[in-house]
């Protein structure tokens, strides 16, 4: 889903769908203060419902290997390491020996092959100057909260509306989102019966 259709979906909340308009309201206030709020909630279902990217870093052929690590920088966007390991030449996973300080990531030089970096990312910002066509980075799942949120967080401020109906949806929603990446899985294999 794109911010400009999500967006739609919080002025339709909070009554305020305009669709003929630009800014999709009326109400300027509203307009001007919905990057902002987008943002706050975006970054807490971020934290949330972590989004996973990986970085690549090529082997560097070196004749006088010997326990030799070579320092790589880590993604700015990187928000916590979820795995790193090492494909050797036939694309098999094998152990990846690294370790990390401050922004940088030592790789050891001995263990041949690529190393991916599995990480969990800080989503793009969204400011004034985000397009509506931007793709959201988040799940789908945890991106049909956001108009919640944000509807919640806009109508706080409004002493004449009863937010609190958008901010129990959002916590109720909240506890039924699946923030799991994995689900285990068990294979059964039948017992075989000489008859």
């Amino acid at each position: 889903m794109t911010y400009g259709e999500n967006k739609k979906l919080t002025l339709a909340l909070i009554e305020e769908y305009a669709p003929d308009l630009v800014k999709k309201t009326e109400d300027d206030d509203i307009a001007l203060r919905l990057p902002f709020l987008y943002q706050l909630a975006y970054q807490e279902l971020a934290m949330t419902k972590k989004i996973i990217a990986t970085k690549l870093y090529n082997e560097i052929p070196d004749e006088n290997k010997k326990d030799k690590y070579t320092s790589y920088s880590l993604p700015a966007n990187l928000y916590q390491i979820k795995n790193v390991y090492t494909l050797d030449k036939n694309n098999k996973p094998i152990t990846a020996e690294y370790y990390t300080i401050n922004k940088k990531i030592y790789l050891n030089d001995n263990i041949p092959g690529s190393t991916i970096l599995e990480y969990y990312k800080y989503p793009q910002d969204i400011n004034e100057e985000t397009m509506d066509d931007f793709y959201l980075e988040l799940d789908n799942d945890a991106q049909a909260l956001l108009p919640y949120k944000v509807a919640d967080d806009i109508l706080k401020t409004d002493p004449s509306a009863d937010y609190t109906a958008f901010a129990t949806e959002y916590q109720r929603k909240l506890q039924l989102l699946d923030t799991r990446k994995n689900i285990p899985t068990v294979v059964l294999n039948e017992p075989e019966y000489d008859i």
